[in-house]
């Protein structure tokens, strides 16, 4: 009798990896940056509804751009997995920078106004110029791509995860600068809050390391 073997399909590409690459893109995504501070600001002067449209730009350039370099560095890693971990420690640092500038950073009440909120195609745009946004693609493609025949698919998650993040993420600080303006002079307030999104940061490079 012939035995039939079932190869495992996708085997790295498990609930806890995912459970781990969506921790990563919400951490990633909800830590302070050009885009968190510019929809604060237009939650502030604007309110929700109209900051909206600003919104979905981000999560459309953003994704886009993840997609982007998944195309651009799949190719490259296939060849050279050594890349990847040089992204791994270039990301780390950065990670550490961030967290950093996050808990030493003080309340910043001044924030600049606009005429009016940016509209879709300005907010996406704005990615493919956005250093905090590039370095988020290149650090997640280069940490959660599996080596091999995974590379696309694991890519694609990468792009996937952030894609399901990035809305929900972006509407919480617009809804944070449309809710709470009383307590922005708060320092007290802010210097928790830092020290919160300070903290996540840093414990990004825990899962950089260990995917």
């Amino acid at each position: 009798m012939n035995e039939v073997i079932l190869a495992p399909i996708h085997s790295g590409l498990t609930l806890t990896y995912f459970l781990s690459l969506l921790t990563f893109a919400i951490s990633m995504t909800i830590t302070p940056g050009p885009n968190n501070l510019m929809v604060t600001a237009s939650g502030l002067n604007f309110g929700y509804r109209k900051t909206l449209p600003h919104i979905l730009g981000i999560a459309i350039g953003f994704t886009s751009l993840c997609a982007v370099v998944a195309l651009g560095l799949g190719a490259v890693f296939l060849q050279f997995s050594i890349l990847q971990q040089v992204l791994k420690i270039v990301g780390s640092a950065y990670l550490l920078y961030l967290a950093y500038k996050i808990v030493t950073s003080k309340n910043n009440s001044e924030l600049e106004q606009n005429s009016k909120p940016l509209n879709v195609y300005q907010a996406a745009l704005f990615q493919y110029v956005n250093p905090k946004a590039w370095t988020m693609a290149i650090t997640g493609i280069s940490a959660f791509s599996l080596p091999g025949e995974q590379v696309i698919q694991s890519s694609f998650m990468v792009v996937l995860a952030f894609g399901l993040v990035s809305v929900p993420c972006c509407s919480l600080w617009a809804m944070v600068g449309a809710k709470i303006r009383d307590y922005l002079a708060n320092e007290k307030v802010f210097k928790v809050f830092n020290w919160t999104l300070g903290l996540l940061t840093a414990a990004c490079i825990v899962i950089i390391i260990s995917g």
